[in-house]
């Protein structure tokens, strides 16, 4: 696969077409954005054409990365699948678990591949945790505390599709950021939550925009255990102060625990005791945009690589769109039990 398009020419969008100009015999074909200033812009920073439909652009690629609004990535996808095109569809999968089931069904009845944007699979540091939890280095795992603060529902002032309803919740801080978080943890200890032990929290804290409600949570804390045992705690928020934003990882098992913050991006600490040891992160080939963090553009790379080795060689392992099913079941789920606790509370108060 060399030909390689892109729809929607959002941010998400730039920051595949900035991995892919790294990347030897890959070319982007061009872009596809309902929005064609923003298309014209795009293809003047990366290269390549305009189209002004969808079809257009697919029939032109081998592969296609579908960068649109969630309540569109069913529909590109499927568009793409139909003509026998490659498919790296960003997160979350979809906007429903119907709308989600179609398209692994039909993603797993293709002859091509079907790749979910889960890059953060591909961040160094969490493949070192992975290293480290795969060979027992850290023990037994006793839980495991993965958190994601970034300031963007303070610092973005207009109101767009992620503030609205139409992507049912999926474009909040849970289902936006969460959903990295919660295939990380499937990821790494490859056990599903147990669904009685989930608790959650999902509040709005910037409550209007541009006169506007905002319809979607800009903050969620999320308890649980695996299967496995594992205890979980995933913190996602858009409205965190400067200082608190970050990535974050935490592992704590019963020989050593494993610790990593984003605020100090090049080293993970390993803990024994009252044993410390700074260990170092592997350097950063790309630049990170303002507001991401360390390691966030290399990751998209590192992703591309794959999807495309993948088309070559069946071997190769990609997070696959059954893996975007698994994720979307679960975000529902925490969805669901927000709404027991919310409901919980309005009995109690009646």
């Amino acid at each position: 696969m060399k030909k390689i398009g892109i729809i929607g020419a959002g941010g998400i969008a730039r920051a595949h077409a900035t991995a892919l100009s790294t990347i030897k015999n890959a070319e982007l074909v061009g872009v596809y954005d309902i929005n064609q200033q923003n298309a014209e812009s795009f293809v003047k920073t990366f290269g390549g054409k305009t189209y002004e439909k969808a079809d257009e652009l697919i029939d032109a690629s081998e592969g296609v990365i579908v960068a649109s609004p969630n309540f569109c990535h069913k529909e590109h996808a499927l568009q793409a699948l139909a003509k026998h095109k490659h498919v790296l569809c960003e997160k979350p999968m979809a906007i429903s678990l119907e709308e989600a089931s179609i398209m692994k069904d039909t993603a797993e009845r293709s002859d091509v591949r079907a790749s979910m944007g889960f890059n953060y699979r591909y961040l160094s540091y969490v493949n070192i945790l992975k290293s480290l939890i795969i060979n027992n280095e850290l023990g037994n795992i006793l839980s495991i505390k993965v958190h994601f603060k970034k300031n963007s529902a303070i610092r973005r002032k207009k109101f767009t599709w992620r503030d609205d309803a139409n992507s049912k919740k999926t474009s909040g801080s849970l289902g936006d950021l969460g959903i990295h978080l919660i295939d990380l943890v499937w990821y790494l200890f490859e056990s599903d939550f147990i669904p009685e032990s989930v608790r959650a929290k999902m509040n709005t804290n910037v409550k209007t925009k541009e006169d506007k409600q905002v319809l979607v949570d800009d903050y969620a804390e999320i308890y649980g255990q695996l299967k496995n045992k594992v205890f979980v705690n995933i913190i996602t928020s858009k409205c965190s102060v400067p200082e608190d934003c970050g990535f974050s990882i935490e592992v704590v098992g019963h020989k050593k625990e494993f610790k990593y913050h984003t605020g100090n991006p090049h080293v993970y600490k390993l803990i024994d005791g009252l044993n410390v040891a700074d260990c170092s992160v592997p350097q950063s080939l790309l630049n990170d945009p303002p507001n991401e963090f360390y390691g966030w553009a290399d990751s998209f790379r590192s992703e591309l690589i794959n999807w495309i080795e993948s088309t070559q060689k069946e071997w190769v392992e990609i997070p696959s769109f059954h893996d975007g099913l698994r994720s979307q079941k679960v975000l529902e789920m925490f969805f669901e039990k927000d709404c027991d606790s919310q409901t919980r509370s309005a009995l109690a108060v009646n």
